[in-house]
């Protein structure tokens, strides 16, 4: 993508559905997007369970990030770690630099939270990503 610095530069923090979806909506805008994840991926969660009991592999729930938005010219995805946002100066702060923005749209998805519906912590298997996933299959 030829980088043209008169174009509003919108940057997206954030590779899962939110953030592709934000990324596919700006696609034909005469702007300049750049996405933000820290892996090159997109995980579909809602499969997860299948990848841990054997029904699927790691690869059919996952899609790099790159290829989902290939078809865009003007869209560039980065590798990094989101570390800070300094909005008086229109700056995010990443592990590995800084970039400058116009319009900021911050998609970062859901933490893990407890319910409360089970008062017998650790009875449940949560699959919030592939590693843990494997991890506790393999030692099952």
């Amino acid at each position: 993508m030829a980088q043209n610095e008169n174009l509003t530069h919108v940057v997206i923090i954030g590779g899962g559905f939110g953030g592709l979806y934000a990324a596919k909506a700006v696609g034909r805008a005469p702007v300049r997007v750049t996405l933000v994840d820290k892996r090159n991926f997109h995980l579909f969660q809602p499969l997860l369970y299948q990848v841990a009991t054997g029904g699927l592999s790691p690869g059919d729930i996952c899609s790099p990030l790159r290829a989902v938005l290939n078809r865009q010219k003007n869209t560039a995805v980065l590798k990094a770690e989101a570390m800070d946002i300094l909005p008086e100066q229109r700056k995010v702060v990443l592990d590995v630099g800084e970039l400058d923005y116009d319009t900021l749209i911050i998609s970062t998805g859901l933490s893990k939270s407890e319910t409360g519906a089970c008062t017998t912590p650790g009875r449940f298997l949560s699959t919030p990503s592939l590693r843990p996933t494997r991890r506790n299959v393999s030692s099952s």
